[in-house]
């Protein structure tokens, strides 16, 4: 362990944590880069869609059980069958195998007029329980599902309807006798349809209405004198046919899943850990969320500052928020007799009209509403009937249980109307707090007198942090602390930086603070972040345009600020906002002669958006100093009346026109500008400071007070642009790092230096000119700047070189060139080298969905639909299977696809028949065989499948002839033995080279290390928008292994940095492979060859 006073800065995205240690001087202040890195893995969700990735595993399951509890009822009817002798075991076997002369929806209509036999009763009761119509067992849910259980719903209620209108005794008789049930075929026979089809639920019906025709079927037998029809067995028949397991049970057994999961996996209170947390719809909850908004609001007035709400106000907004349901901003407005000149401090107005912002709800008190309003349909007021008790209670029993009969059995021990119940059931709220009810009752008191959260939470609890005391901190942070955190996508990445945290403490000691940054679209859905994705790329090409547009005018490379100036010059139609003036573009380059200056001083806000800056000309800028507007010229009411009509024809941004008009600032709105751009307040931000904080052990040097720091990004985007440190995404994954250690960086120290250089610049000059602080004289623009502000202030000297040598690919080289006195001569320096999280989880499905032929030898045959169809390069149809066996239907399905382009889509939107040899349509075509080329495949029944995923590949070596590759498939993992045939691209599988364990070297999963050498050099292509040489040629490379092609039988693999790919390196032309292991930190050694071969067991590798 080398251990020195250090800064820990994290950059913590969806898929990277990038990692910095500086050593700090004796007050605290990084002065070195003493070590940095990036750690790689994979997203928590699907790339394509965001979707999760437990969801297929979630899908398979819930199948799985569909299909085990409907195999489970049929064996259990069948055993009741047997037991009164209706048939013998092998009599019921004959029936269930072999087809059926008469139709069993026959049947049905047969058992309303004559006497069944018991075989036939037999296939009746077996149907039955093979089909039991749609149920719903939670009234809250049905009405929640919404589109799909909506038509289900309607054609339900349209067979009803139908057997009505029709007379109809039975939805089987209806069924066989119906037209709609039936299709017509080309030569006029007609087909009985009883599957519903994707989007038509025209088949489904209610399974009350299911049970009612059984028991006519068992009354009318009885009446006919079948002896078989006992009341006995009608009862315990419809006992198992209709059992059906309570949602809040789960599965049965021994399953993980089994009880309310709802309930088992409520968190527990931030302040009182032995207490669940609250459902957020309680009464409780939703009063605490209404006096935190309250107490929070505040009242905006263009030029004045943000004013909480006073007391009578308060009192309104309470009144207003617990009887209007839909209450918005405008109505709040007029209730609190606000003037049109102020606005709600928590509305985004940008560049609308009040009135249109204002049209947002409120949302206060959501549930409470719900609730009245649910129960006035069956009583007036009668929310006022409940106690404070009910009112809790009640929606807790909604938000944890979901089946109607655990509602039910909950409510009534309420001792509530039953009368109530109908209208609770439909009611189906979700989420908690982060504190109990307890915890709540207790804030209460003070928050109903006006206290801020936190104010509160110090009076009951000494902090709003719930935080812990150092005598349990520790230098491991433990994953179980972030079991809480729900949304996948970031606890997989929050349990990558406690990963990073612990191998860096282990390696430096304990840190003196821990500064982070969290990629803002982290916990945002995947929808969103697409979103925030495409509108970087439409800024991105917007600002292309502008620099060809600048460059009509500027012969050099525009600038970035040059970029910014055009904006301005455009949103502000040309003017001048401080003085009025028309700014002449063709000068707007011209140095002195515009400025782009921030409205409220950027040594008082940080904040650097375009909300705080407009274009002036260079000499208004140099009069405004270090000032607001008003402070510069708002003495001269005729100048400021003009400058206010300007802002408000010309700005349309509320946040720009507000801060152009204001007239002062407060202490704390001062304090409130740095809070807000210097610290990171998001949620997840929070999460993670509080974690660390709270159980990370940390140096006890006494520089700081607050070991943890959450860094907002926009202060790193500035220290980057300002100290010329590049970004480029596309160039791989070292970019995190470079955050990482800027992030790292914005110490107080930092802060107070960018804060001191911007006060200098923004004060420098006066009407006489520039003056010297120290000395009182004037001096010269330019003797000012090199004297007080030469640059933008780095961290420390040489910072931005500095960082660029450590991520070079010879940073001992680099930093001698710099000669840093805070190196030693021989002080050993590695290149950053990115660390990858392998994959070795063994997750999926064993084969693909589809389960086809196994008829053809090398190959598999399967059905599939006329708009799947489409025409090879010669013309035929792809992959028909075997054309020769029907050539007339095979003609008329390619003459279809050759009029329509050769696609099978548009093809084939109309039925098609098969034609006869008279030219008469013959029977509806809806699906061909197709025949696909086949290597490894999983038996299925009395078919085959295609493999799933790929888990991992064996490599082995044969002396003088080179390397093999053994790939593995989820289906591998519950076979007896591990396989041994290795792909020859020659050859078809089971043709390929079997292999020999003694020649096993080792297994690669995906992120694997590997080290490739190979005499002919290995062909390294520059990835996508990156920037650098379109290719190199290596002999000798370390590259992450990302996948194989069995068709190739070449290796997938990148460089560490993501920055070049190859895809097409097949063993053969390998000179050596060696298997590498890399930490957390990026260090890689050689594995130990050969491995042993790891099998697989029930429960992974062993």
């Amino acid at each position: 362990m080398k251990k020195i006073p250090y800064t820990l800065g994290l950059d913590i995205g969806i898929t990277s944590v990038g990692w910095s240690v500086l050593e700090n001087d004796l007050y605290g202040e990084p002065m070195k880069i003493e070590n940095l890195g990036v750690r790689i893995f994979s997203g928590a969700e699907h790339p394509k869609d965001g979707s999760s990735l437990a969801a297929p595993r979630r899908q398979a399951r819930s199948s799985r059980r569909v299909i085990r509890r409907r195999r489970h009822r049929k064996e259990r009817i069948k055993h009741l069958i047997l037991s009164f002798g209706l048939v013998s075991p092998e009599e019921m076997d004959r029936l269930l195998s072999s087809s059926q002369e008469k139709s069993v929806y026959e049947l049905r209509v047969d058992a309303l007029a004559r006497a069944l036999t018991p075989q036939e009763a037999v296939r009746l009761l077996i149907h039955f329980a093979q089909r039991r119509g749609y149920r719903s067992n939670s009234k809250s849910e049905e009405i929640k599902e919404g589109a799909e259980t909506g038509k289900v719903k309607q054609a339900i209620q349209e067979n009803r309807q139908r057997m009505a209108e029709k007379g109809y005794r039975t939805v089987g008789e209806m069924l066989w006798k119906d037209p709609l049930f039936k299709r017509v075929n080309p030569d006029g026979s007609l087909v009985l349809t009883v599957h519903n089809s994707p989007d038509d639920y025209k088949i489904t019906v209610e399974r009350t209405m299911l049970a009612e025709e059984i028991r006519l079927i068992f009354h009318t037998q009885r009446a006919l004198g079948s002896t078989w029809a006992a009341v006995e067995l009608e009862e315990r028949y419809l006992d198992i046919w209709g059992s059906q397991r309570n949602f809040d049970e789960g599965p049965g057994g021994n399953s993980p899943y089994g009880g309310s999961l709802i309930e088992s996996h409520l968190g527990r209170c931030t302040f009182e850990p032995d207490q669940p947390r609250a459902p957020k719809s309680c009464f409780t909850a939703e009063r605490f969320r209404l006096l935190e908004f309250a107490n929070k609001l505040k009242i905006v007035g263009h030029g004045f500052p943000a004013e909480f709400l006073q007391e009578d106000q308060r009192r309104i907004l309470l009144e207003f928020a617990m009887t209007s349901p839909n209450g918005t901003y405008a109505q709040l407005r007029k209730k609190l007799g606000l003037s049109e000149d102020t606005f709600f401090n928590n509305l985004y107005y940008g560049e609308n009209e009040a009135a249109k912002v204002e049209k947002k709800k409120l949302g206060l008190m959501p549930f409470y509403h719900t609730l009245r309003k649910a129960l006035s349909r069956i009583e007036k007021n009668a929310v006022d009937t409940l106690s404070p008790t009910q009112l809790d209670e009640i929606p807790r029993i909604l938000t944890l249980y979901k089946a109607d009969q655990s509602r039910i059995e909950k409510l009534q021990e309420l001792g509530l109307p039953e009368r109530y119940f109908p209208v609770l059931l439909e009611l189906s709220p979700s989420k908690a707090m982060h504190l109990s009810l307890s915890a709540m009752k207790k804030l209460l008191p003070y928050m109903e007198q006006g206290f801020l959260y936190d104010k509160a939470c110090a009076q009951v609890y000494g902090s709003h942090t719930g935080s812990i005391g150092s005598a349990t901190r520790s230098t491991k942070l433990s994953l179980e602390m972030i079991e809480e955190i729900s949304n996948p996508v970031v606890r997989r990445a929050v349990s990558q930086a406690i990963k990073v945290i612990n191998a860096i403490v282990r390696q430096y000691g304990p840190p003196e603070v821990v500064r982070i940054e969290l990629a803002r679209e982290l916990s945002k859905p995947k929808k969103i972040r697409d979103q925030l994705e495409k509108k970087q790329q439409n800024n991105a090409a917007w600002n292309d345009e502008i620099r060809q547009q600048i460059q009509e005018y500027k012969k050099e490379p525009p600038t970035g600020q040059d970029i910014v100036k055009f904006k301005l010059f455009h949103q502000q139609n040309g003017l001048c906002l401080y003085s009025g003036k028309n700014l002449d573009l063709s000068r707007l380059f011209e140095p002195g002669y515009v400025d782009v200056d921030h409205i409220i001083p950027y040594s008082i806000s940080f904040d650097d958006s375009y909300n705080n800056k407009v274009l002036v000309l260079t000499s208004e800028n140099r009069q405004k100093g270090n000032r607001l507007p008003f402070e510069y010229f708002g003495h001269d009411q005729d100048r400021w009346h003009r400058f206010e009509t300007l802002v408000d024809t010309q700005i349309r941004s509320f946040q720009k026109r507000n801060n152009l008009l204001c007239h002062t600032l407060s202490e704390e709105q001062r304090s409130g500008f740095k809070k807000r751009n210097l610290v990171d307040t998001q949620y997840l931000s929070t999460v993670l400071f509080h974690l660390i904080e709270d159980h990370l052990l940390f140096a006890e040097t006494g520089n700081y007070k607050r070991k943890t720091q959450a860094v907002n990004g926009s202060i790193t985007a500035h220290i980057r642009k300002r100290l010329g440190i590049e970004k480029v995404r596309a160039n791989g994954h070292l970019h995190h790092a470079k955050d990482a250690a800027i992030v790292a960086c914005v110490s107080p120290g930092m802060i107070q230096k960018i804060t001191n250089f911007s006060k200098r610049r923004e004060c420098a000059w006066t009407k006489e000119g520039y003056v010297d602080y120290e000395t009182g004289e004037l001096l010269t623009k330019e003797a000012y700047e090199e004297k007080y502000a030469p640059k933008f202030p780095p961290p420390w000297p040489k910072f931005s070189q500095e960082l660029e040598a450590r991520l070079s690919e010879d940073p001992r080289r680099e930093i001698d060139f710099l000669h840093l006195s805070t190196y030693d001569s021989d002080e050993a320096l590695s290149p950053v080298f990115v660390s990858q999280a392998p994959n070795r989880k063994i997750t999926g499905a064993a084969h693909e969905e589809t389960i086809r032929s196994a008829k053809e030898p090398g190959g598999t045959v399967s059905k599939v639909p006329l708009s799947s169809l489409k025409l090879d390069n010669s013309g035929e149809i792809a992959d028909y299977y075997r054309p020769e066996d029907d050539p007339l239907l095979y003609e008329a399905l390619k003459a279809r696809l050759l009029a329509f382009g050769g696609s099978g889509k548009h093809a084939f939107t109309e039925p098609f028949y098969k034609p006869k040899h008279n030219g008469q349509p013959g029977p509806l075509v809806k699906k061909v065989k197709l025949y696909k080329k086949a290597t490894l495949t999983v038996p299925v029944g009395h078919g085959i499948a295609a493999n799933g995923k790929m888990v991992r590949l064996d490599v082995f070596y044969v002396q003088g002839e080179g390397y093999y590759f053994v790939p593995l498939y989820t289906a591998d993992t519950v076979k007896p033995g591990l396989p041994c045939l290795a792909v020859t691209t020659s050859k078809k599988d089971p043709s390929w080279k079997k292999m020999q364990e003694e020649d096993f070297l080792f297994s690669l999963y995906s992120g694997d290390l590997v080290r490739i050498v190979s005499s002919k050099g290995i062909k390294l292509n520059l990835a996508k928008s990156a920037e650098g040489p379109a290719s190199l040629t290596v002999q000798d490379a370390l590259l992450y292994y990302g996948g194989f092609n069995i068709s190739t039988g070449a290796l997938n693999l990148a460089t560490h940095d993501g920055r070049y790919w190859q895809s097409g390196l097949g063993g053969k032309r390998l000179s050596l492979i060696e298997k590498y292991q890399v930490d957390v930190l990026g260090r890689y050694s050689r594995v130990s060859l050969p491995e042993k071969r790891m099998r697989f067991s029930l429960h992974g590798i062993s």
